[in-house]
C-alpha cells in the first residue's frame, strides 16, 4: 500500500515549473519556492491589510500577515501529525511541509483591501459599470466569446487573484505543485461557483493539470489541509481580537458560546481554559487545535487513497465535539463580531475608498484601444486626466498588461476584446493589490482631500 501511495504523491509533488528551467531535486525546488514566497512583496503587503479590525498603533490585533503566519503554523502541525502516523512518508516530509506552509502563507495574498467586503465591493462595481465601459471602448459587434469573457470579469475573486498575482504579475515561477496547493477551488471564474482561476490563467491551469495528472474540478490533496488550517486559525483569532478591542468582554463571550444547547466538551474546554495559568485564549487555542489536528490527521490518513486518486471528500473532520465547537465559534463570530459598529464602520470606509478609486480609474477603461495605447507615448493633449492616472499605474502591472496583449493567445478570438480584457485586469490588479492605507490615501488624493 505505501509503495502505491508514494507513487501517487510523486505524481502530485514535483519539481517542474512552468518556465522549464534547470533540473532540480524536489527538496531544492520546494526550498526555492519557499524563499521566493517569503521574500515577495505580496506577502509583505499583508502586514497593511485588515483581517477584521482596523489596524492600529498597538498592533495587537491581527493583520492579514499575522493571520497568515498562524495559518502557516496550523498547517505545519497538521502535516507533522500526518507524517507521524505514517513512517513511510518521512522521505517526503520536508517538501510536503514546504508546500503546505507556503500555500498557507499565500492563501490571502489575492484579497483586495478590506478583505472579503472589498472583494464584494469590486464585484458590485463591475456589475454596475462593466457594460457601459465596454460599450464605450469596444465596437458594437462582439465576438461569440464575449459573454464568456464578460462573465469571467464580473466574477472577481480573491482566490483566483492569488494565482494570478504569484504567477502572472510577480512571475515567481513556482513549481506546479506549489501553485496547485494554492488553488482552493479548481473551477474557472464565471461558472456560478467559487472561482479558482481567471480566463487569463486558463492556459496555465491546463498545463498544471496535465503535469500533475489532475482532472477538471479536482483539488490537490494539500488544499484540504490548507483550508482546515485557515478555519482553525481564524475562528479562534477573530474572537480573541474582539475581546482585545473590548467589543466583547471575556464573560460575554463565554456566555454567547454556551448559549442554548451546549456541548459538555465545550463546557469542560472553557472551564479548563479559564483556569489555565497561561491565560484563557492561549490555553483554549492550544487544546482545541491539538484536538482538531488529531481528528484531521486521522481523517486525512483514512481518506488518503481517495484524495490522491482525485476523488472528492466531504471534509477531514468527522462529526465530533471538537468539530462542532469549531462551527460554534464561526456562528458566534458572525453574530457578535462582524456586526459590530466598529467593523461596519471600517467596511463603510472601504466602500467609499475602493468605489471611489475604481470610479476615477474607470476613465482608462472607457478609451478605445488606440487612444489607451497613445497614453504610453505620453500623448496628453486628448486625455490629460487619463494620462496622469496612467502614470500612477505600477510598472510591474503595466509590464504584465503589455506582455499579455503581445504574446500569442489562441484562446482569445478577438484582439480588441483581448486588449480590453487585460486592461480591466490591469486596473483590478492595481486596486486589489493595494493595502488598506494605500487605497485610502489614493482616494483622498483623487478627491483632492
Amino acid at each position: 500500500m505505501s509503495t502505491s501511495l508514494l507513487a501517487a504523491y510523486g505524481r502530485l509533488i514535483q519539481a517542474r515549473r512552468d518556465s522549464g528551467g534547470v533540473e532540480e531535486t524536489l527538496w531544492i525546488a520546494t526550498e526555492r519556492d519557499r524563499a521566493r514566497i517569503v521574500q515577495s512583496s505580496p506577502v509583505r503587503r499583508l502586514q497593511q491589510k485588515t483581517q477584521v479590525f482596523a489596524l492600529d498603533v498597538k498592533a495587537s490585533v491581527r493583520s492579514r500577515l499575522t493571520h497568515s503566519l498562524e495559518v502557516q503554523q496550523a498547517g505545519r502541525q497538521l502535516l507533522r501529525a500526518i507524517v507521524d502516523r505514517q513512517a513511510w512518508m518521512q522521505p517526503l516530509a520536508t517538501p510536503l511541509q514546504d508546500l503546505l506552509e507556503m500555500a498557507c502563507l499565500l492563501h490571502d495574498v489575492g484579497n483586495p483591501p478590506f478583505g472579503h467586503f472589498g472583494e464584494a465591493l469590486c464585484r458590485h462595481w463591475l456589475a454596475s459599470h462593466l457594460d457601459a465601459l465596454a460599450n464605450q471602448a469596444l465596437p458594437a459587434a462582439r465576438s461569440a466569446q464575449w459573454p464568456e469573457l464578460q462573465a469571467d470579469l464580473l466574477a472577481f475573486d480573491g482566490n483566483a487573484q492569488s494565482l494570478r498575482l504569484v504567477h502572472s504579475l510577480q512571475q515567481l515561477d513556482l513549481t506546479y505543485s506549489q501553485l496547485a496547493a494554492l488553488i482552493k477551488y479548481p473551477y474557472p471564474a464565471g461558472e456560478g461557483c467559487k472561482a479558482g482561476y481567471f480566463y487569463s490563467e486558463a492556459p496555465l491551469m491546463a498545463r498544471l493539470q496535465q503535469a500533475l495528472g489532475l482532472q477538471d474540478g479536482v483539488r490537490h490533496p494539500l488544499v484540504y489541509l490548507m483550508e482546515l488550517a485557515d478555519d482553525i486559525s481564524y475562528c479562534i483569532a477573530d474572537l480573541e481580537d474582539a475581546v482585545d478591542r473590548r467589543l466583547l468582554s471575556q464573560a460575554r463571550l463565554l456566555a454567547h458560546l454556551q448559549d442554548g444547547e451546549c456541548e459538555p466538551y465545550l463546557v469542560a474546554l472553557l472551564r479548563a481554559a479559564s483556569q489555565a495559568p497561561e491565560g484563557f485564549f492561549p490555553a483554549f487555542r492550544r487544546q482545541l487545535t491539538e484536538e482538531l489536528v488529531a481528528l484531521a490527521s486521522e481523517g486525512f490518513v483514512q481518506q488518503q487513497a481517495r484524495l490522491l486518486a482525485g476523488e472528492a471528500v466531504a471534509g477531514l473532520l468527522r462529526d465530533s465535539p471538537a468539530a462542532r465547537v469549531l462551527e460554534r465559534l464561526k456562528q458566534v463570530a458572525r453574530q457578535q463580531v462582524f456586526r459590530q459598529r466598529e467593523v461596519e464602520a471600517l467596511e463603510l470606509q472601504g466602500h467609499a475608498a475602493i468605489g471611489g478609486v475604481l470610479d476615477h480609474y474607470g476613465c482608462l477603461l472607457a478609451l478605445p484601444a488606440a487612444e489607451f495605447a497613445a497614453l504610453a507615448r505620453d500623448q496628453e493633449a486628448t486625455h490629460p486626466l487619463a494620462l496622469r492616472l496612467y502614470h500612477r499605474l505600477p510598472p510591474r502591472h503595466l509590464a504584465a498588461y503589455h506582455r499579455a496583449i503581445s504574446e500569442s493567445a489562441p484562446h482569445f478570438v478577438c484582439p480588441l476584446e483581448r486588449e480590453w480584457y487585460y486592461r480591466l485586469r490591469l486596473i483590478l490588479d492595481f486596486v486589489s493589490g493595494m493595502t488598506d492605507t494605500y487605497v485610502l490615501e489614493e482616494y483622498r488624493l483623487l478627491r483632492g482631500i
